[in-house]
């Protein structure tokens, strides 16, 4: 069976779509030459990955990943050609080429539906999509859906975003969940480590963590209210550590603006970011991460705090209750009250401890392999042509 992946989210910087491209990718390509596949993996100008097992290539397109219009244009010249003579084409971008694709059966991994809400209701979804990325955005995932054989969903969430905006059966859905690296997301005890990290970045003795990009679906904007709010009281609360690329530079502005003007200056740092081998040692060292989104279709930073001994305080929209279970403390992310209310319970030493026991062990459930494994059973179930139900994947 020839196979043909789409998979142009891999680049230098690796978070979301990206990092799940980059961990799931050679577990899949192995387990799919295995059962004797052959075929391409396109990736963007500067996507990296091991080199892929025999019978695989890697296809680049002409423009990189951080070029956004050129490479979405590149996708749509190339993607007619190189799927030709395909058996299956597996998109893991939620998107499909407007442009005919040319493989017999095909197949969606879709992350989530946020641009389509955006669409829908701006106001309700806040996010800072350009007109041209929404516009192609909407139709392009749209098109995944009615097209596809079969569609993969990261949450149940998500599945039920597919079925309600789309209509899409349950029946041509599967809900496999994202994985987590054990290797790297641990709790760090190392003392060198520990201290490498702390002297590189200056840290405080004591903080809370918030890691994602400045976005307003990730509502880093509820933290700073809450924070105000615990000024003008008189509380004393930890500062905040903000890991995120600084590119969205009207974000970024308008976030540091409100920061200045609340006099909070003191209480925010920024470090932009950060390389990979930090973040385990940030996490094992942070009193909480802070992660107030608005909108997941996963949500990969709190099972991270978690596999690295952090206590969690998370949205609870989305599919974040699904995400974390009962191992984070869930909040309303449009009260700031309720995330200050959440910062004193993680104050107290046992709520700390059940949290991060609970956290230990809710993390374990999550492996990259392990998703890899079950998208490699539907890619070779759907070449059969049988039937997959909507249903969670376990083992």
């Amino acid at each position: 069976m020839k196979v043909v992946i789409l998979a142009t989210a891999i680049g230098p910087r690796n978070r979301g779509i990206g990092q799940y491209e980059r961990y799931i990718l050679p577990p899949l390509l192995k387990l799919l030459a295995s059962a004797g596949c052959q075929g391409r993996v396109i990736l963007a100008k500067d996507g990296s990955l091991p080199e892929p097992p025999a019978g695989f290539e890697y296809l680049r397109l002409p423009s990189p990943r951080d070029i956004s219009p050129v490479m979405f244009v590149c996708q749509e010249i190339c993607l007619p050609v190189w799927t030709r003579g395909a058996d299956m084409f597996l998109s893991l971008e939620s998107v499909f080429p407007l442009t005919p694709i040319f493989a017999k059966r095909k197949i969606v991994v879709i992350h989530d539906m946020h641009v389509v809400r955006h669409a829908n209701d701006p106001k309700r979804y806040p996010e800072d999509y350009s007109w041209q990325y929404r516009t192609w955005a909407n139709r392009a995932l749209r098109r995944a859906a009615e097209i596809a054989d079969h569609i993969v969903a990261d949450s149940a969430f998500t599945a039920e975003e597919v079925h309600d905006l789309f209509r899409i059966p349950h029946e041509r859905m599967t809900i496999i969940p994202l994985g987590l690296d054990h290797e790297r997301f641990h709790p760090i005890k190392d003392e060198v480590t520990l201290d490498r990290v702390r002297l590189r970045y200056d840290l405080p003795e004591t903080f809370h963590l918030y890691v994602g990009p400045y976005s307003r679906k990730k509502n880093l904007l509820l933290i700073v209210e809450a924070y105000l709010r615990a000024k003008n009281r008189g509380d004393i609360i930890h500062p905040v550590l903000v890991v995120g690329d600084t590119r969205r530079a009207p974000l970024y502005s308008a976030t540091i603006a409100r920061i200045e003007e609340a006099g909070l200056s003191n209480d925010f740092r920024f470090l932009g970011t950060v390389p990979d081998n930090d973040l385990a040692p940030l996490y094992s060292l942070a009193r909480a991460l802070i992660y107030p989104s608005l909108y997941e279709g996963f949500g990969l930073p709190p099972l991270e705090a978690m596999a690295c001994g952090a206590p969690v305080i998370a949205s609870k929209w989305a599919s974040l209750p699904e995400v974390v279970a009962d191992a984070a403390v869930l909040i309303d992310p449009t009260d700031p009250s309720a995330l200050l209310e959440a910062l004193n319970q993680v104050k107290d030493e046992l709520v700390g401890a059940n949290l991060i026991a609970k956290g230990l062990k809710r993390a374990q459930e999550f492996c990259w392999e392990r998703t890899a494994r079950k998208l490699a059973e539907v890619v070779l179930q759907q070449a059969r042509r049988e039937p997959s139900g909507a249903l969670r994947v376990s083992d």
